[in-house]
């Protein structure tokens, strides 16, 4: 398969001063501030193993501004050393500190900055050309020869540390990203049915969008919906009611689009046909007419096994985002069914997104699936035919080299 924009394969990496954007957005514990899942660290090591002989200085994110897990990168530097990296850490984006120890990498170091998000233009989305403006890049640039972008769960997102380097720096991608582009686009390009999607998780306005696109685009057979996802569903098909709404950001846009959805596609949309609710700090199992406003945290054991019999029978298999809270063990429940149906399908399998790679792995599924995805929006992205950010600079850049 030939790709669109260039790799390492295609560069000198010998003595280069590089600059590397990676994905190491890990799941953190509200409380105590410390990573519980280092697979997307871990994800990234076979690219940075190949830079051994050049001069490394790494930038990452974590969180974003006003969340739980928006700390600094110290902790995942410190990861990096335990997995055999030579891996420094500074309290330092592009300032003076910065500069310097930039200045003084040496073969085989990686210096990592600071949580690149800590600089408020980070956040902002345009073109390369008018990102690539932002002192980010500015201030950059000049101290390296290289850029190579490794971010795949941040591919969506054309925001100055993803796309604004490759505008003043000859760039290519890194063998994460160069991986998932492969595996996704084979796994995409089949014509293999029946083709199903599992959709869940808390981010419901983008997965909404998503869903709308791959239904119009006919190239799904079956949406199995979970999470906030579901409850929206549920309550726009007048299922359970609004009350459960109040957890659903841009409620009142959404359910209109899922109502539309419902009306034109009553064959493919697949509901939670029971649930699991809180009472008395456990999970009970009930019909919808018997939660009595309790909290709905999972799907039920008759909509697993509805799930599941599909699953099993699907040619391919995209899942994105978890049927509840699954960080409660009690309501992991249907998240973990589901992924065990996915792992016993004979068909084509993609996990994608941070929280269901991690559960994966806890699993010790990873040999069962076909492919998980370091990308959550990402992977979702793709798989809708949407150009993706990184991909679309990178080409650029291609061109320009």
């Amino acid at each position: 398969m030939k790709l669109s924009f260039k790799t390492m394969d295609d560069v000198d990496l010998k003595g280069k001063r590089v600059l590397i954007r990676v994905d190491m957005n890990c799941s953190i514990d509200p409380e105590t501030k410390k990573i519980i899942d280092d697979s997307r660290i871990r994800a990234i090591i076979p690219t940075l193993e190949e830079l051994k002989d050049s001069r490394v200085t790494l930038m990452a994110h974590q969180g974003r501004p006003g969340s739980d897990d928006f700390i600094s990168l110290e902790p995942h530097t410190e990861i990096l050393r335990q997995l055999g990296i030579n891996a420094i850490f500074v309290d330092d984006i592009f300032g003076d500190k910065a500069k310097a120890a930039i200045q003084r990498v040496s073969i085989g170091e990686v210096l990592v900055l600071q949580n690149v998000r800590y600089f408020e233009g980070e956040m902002k989305k345009a073109s390369p050309e008018i990102v690539a403006q932002e002192p980010l890049v500015q201030e950059l640039y000049p101290l390296f020869d290289l850029f190579i972008n490794d971010a795949f769960g941040a591919a969506h997102r054309s925001q100055p540390s993803i796309v604004g380097f490759t505008v003043v720096l000859p760039s290519v991608a890194g063998r994460l990203v160069e991986r998932e582009i492969r595996v996704l686009t084979e796994a995409t390009a089949t014509e293999k049915h029946p083709w199903t999607l599992v959709l869940g998780g808390s981010k419901v306005a983008d997965k909404v969008k998503t869903l709308s696109r791959l239904l119009k685009a006919n190239r799904i057979d079956h949406a199995l919906l979970g999470g906030l996802v579901g409850t929206l569903f549920l309550i726009a098909k007048g299922i359970i009611p609004e009350d459960y709404s109040r957890p659903i950001k841009g409620f009142d846009e959404a359910v209109a689009t899922a109502k539309g959805l419902l009306e034109d596609y009553p064959d493919v949309i697949v509901l939670p046909v029971d649930a699991a609710v809180e009472v008395d700090a456990k999970r009970v199992e009930c019909s919808f007419t018997e939660m009595g406003g309790a909290p709905l945290f999972d799907i039920g054991p008759a909509t697993i096994e509805k799930y599941r019999e599909i699953i099993i029978g699907s040619e391919v298999v995209f899942a994105n985002g978890p049927m509840g809270l699954f960080e409660r063990e009690p309501f992991s429940i249907g998240t973990r069914e589901v992924l065990n149906a996915i792992a016993s399908c004979d068909g084509i399998t993609v996990v994608g997104g941070g929280h269901l790679g991690a559960m994966v792995q806890h699993m010790s599924l990873v040999d069962k699936i076909t492919h998980i995805s370091t990308g959550g929006g990402a992977t979702v992205n793709f798989i809708t035919s949407k150009k993706l950010d990184l991909i679309a600079a990178l080409e650029a850049a291609a061109s320009r080299m």
